[in-house]
């Protein structure tokens, strides 16, 4: 064979069909060591590449987060925002109110009251002559109880609560009353509490100012009053506004703030005239001192502490 000649190529063997479920080729060693080591291999092309591309995604998603931000409230929430202005807005103006009621003239926000001017200027111009009346006898004390009782009374009856009667103002009486025992000679104090207690003067112990009918004649209904665990003076002042002829007094020594002064009733019968036969009983049962007795129509009872029972010492 001439040097010309050359060797027929052996014929090429036909590929074979890829399996489709075979394993990958191995790549080269080159392209393992980039594929398993991609960032320490990456060109610094590529990784600009990449960088630039993270940036990008970080800054479109904070680009989301600020435009939900500032995109418009949905009308749930709007509505949540607007409930809560109006509630801080209707605070501001009550506030607002009250700083404009505080503001006002004490005259001005006591003509609102249930108390009519005329009445209140009675009970401070015969007021402030009793008090100079009992300033000029030398009775100082007395005179600033009963001063203080004119402003209470007055605050009562200009904001009234129900059972005022037999409640807040009973008490308050009874306050005055066993207070003045403090104040006045012995000999005057059965005389002052009848003259007081008959005063026209002073709406609600002999004239009815608002509208329940009391007080009035002992022969009117019996309103049933019930009293628990109060002082005898107490239940007495409450009944003394509910009668225009008959009072019941303290006598000098009874003490209406001593635990012994104090009982509980129900005051029943049809009249009030029945009810104060109930006191009567009521308190003569419990051991107190009861005096009776009739004049020009009116039914006076006075009441005396328990007579203390004598020991031997008092032999």
């Amino acid at each position: 064979m001439s040097d010309h000649e050359t060797t027929p190529n052996a014929p090429e063997q036909p590929h074979a069909p890829l399996d489709p479920m075979a394993a990958p080729p191995p790549l080269p060693e080159q392209q393992q060591g980039v594929h398993e080591h991609l960032g320490p291999e990456m060109d610094p092309a590529a990784a600009a590449r990449l960088r630039w591309l993270m940036s990008a995604t970080l800054l479109f998603g904070a680009g989301i987060l600020l435009g939900l931000w500032l995109a418009p409230d949905t009308p749930q929430s709007a509505r949540g925002q607007l409930e809560a202005l109006q509630a801080a807005l209707a605070q501001k103006e009550s506030r607002i109110g009250e700083l404009e009621q505080l503001s006002r003239p004490a005259d001005a926000i006591q003509s609102q009251g249930r108390l009519s001017a005329k009445d209140r200027a009675r009970h401070n111009r015969e007021g402030r002559a009793y008090v100079a009346a009992l300033k000029r006898t030398g009775a100082q004390g007395a005179a600033h109880l009963v001063e203080w009782f004119i402003g209470r009374w007055n605050a009562l009856l200009d904001s009234p609560q129900p059972d005022d009667r037999t409640g807040r103002r009973a008490a308050t009486l009874a306050l005055l009353v066993g207070g003045m025992a403090a104040n006045l000679n012995p000999g005057d104090y059965v005389p002052w509490q009848a003259e007081f207690l008959s005063n026209p003067w002073l709406g609600e112990l002999q004239t009815d100012i608002d509208g329940d009918g009391l007080p009035g004649p002992r022969s009117a209904p019996n309103s049933h009053d019930g009293f628990a665990n109060v002082s005898v003076c107490h239940v007495a002042m409450a009944l003394n506004q509910a009668m225009t002829d008959g009072q019941i007094l303290m006598m000098p020594e009874m003490r209406c703030d001593r635990a012994e002064s104090r009982m509980s009733v129900f005051l029943q019968g049809e009249t009030f005239d029945d009810a104060l036969t109930e006191f009567v009983r009521a308190v003569r049962e419990q051991g107190f001192l009861v005096v009776e007795r009739q004049e020009k129509g009116n039914r006076l009872v006075l009441v005396g502490n328990k007579p203390t029972p004598k020991t031997d010492d008092d032999f």
